[in-house]
């Protein structure tokens, strides 16, 4: 299956295409990629791996400098992938634009337990995830578009539930966890999936080609290279 009209990557890479001042694109369109096609070298991911860095990190932005190191497929941000397209669309925000995430560690270490390094444990989401700039620096100093996919902070909640407690004298504030205004500090996490397709094909019995073609259908035909690409997991 090939496309003539389907450009290069390499080409998109090297930024070679001519674009006018209202074009935001190459007016080439790269519509999906394969294995053996020149310029495609994805940065090698091993689910389960015993370290960050043995995992290596998870790569699906379209920008020149990451499009052939991809080693996933989807958009960073989830759902929230297409509010980054519109402020783009509208001119708010450059198409090649990266975050800078100095200073955006978790404000709490978590992990890593054996569970990280186990393939079968998780498959939906990735464990390291949070701390892109502790593990994937090099790669991101080198120009590589690595989201995070985890985000850990401190915050403050206010429940009536816990007013109501604390009023009834079941529930003391102790000045650490609840504080004197009955405020629970807490640390907030959150996440976006991220799939590990072999291992949640394997959890539901299924095949891989199985879930890839379901997977396609039913996101509207929006990711091809689950059909086309095989090798990104």
């Amino acid at each position: 299956m090939t496309n003539d009209n389907i450009s290069n990557p390499a080409e998109v890479s090297a930024a070679q295409e001519e674009t006018s001042p209202q074009q935001l694109y190459p007016s080439r369109v790269v519509l999906t990629t394969y294995p053996s096609q020149h310029g495609i070298e994805p940065i090698p991911l091993s689910w389960g791996a015993q370290t960050a860095a043995e995992r290596g990190p998870v790569v699906v932005s379209r920008q020149p400098d990451s499009f052939g190191k991809r080693n996933a497929i989807g958009a960073g941000g989830g759902s929230y992938c297409i509010y980054r397209a519109l402020a783009v669309a509208i001119g708010a925000l450059g198409p090649n634009h990266r975050p800078d995430f100095r200073m955006t560690e978790p404000t709490n270490v978590i992990g890593p337990f054996p569970s990280w390094s186990d393939p079968d444990k998780i498959v939906s989401m990735d464990p390291w995830g949070h701390a892109i700039v502790e593990h994937y620096s090099d790669h991101l100093e080198q120009g590589v578009d690595i989201r995070p996919t985890i985000a850990i902070t401190k915050a403050h909640i206010k429940l009536a539930e816990i007013d109501e407690a604390i009023s009834k004298g079941e529930l003391h504030c102790d000045g650490d966890i609840v504080s004197a205004d009955g405020e629970l500090k807490v640390v907030k996490v959150a996440s976006e999936p991220v799939w590990h397709i072999p291992g949640v094909a394997k959890r539901f019995g299924i095949s891989e080609a199985t879930l890839r073609r379901a997977l396609f259908e039913d996101t509207g035909g929006m990711y091809p290279e689950l059909i086309t690409r095989p090798d990104l997991k």
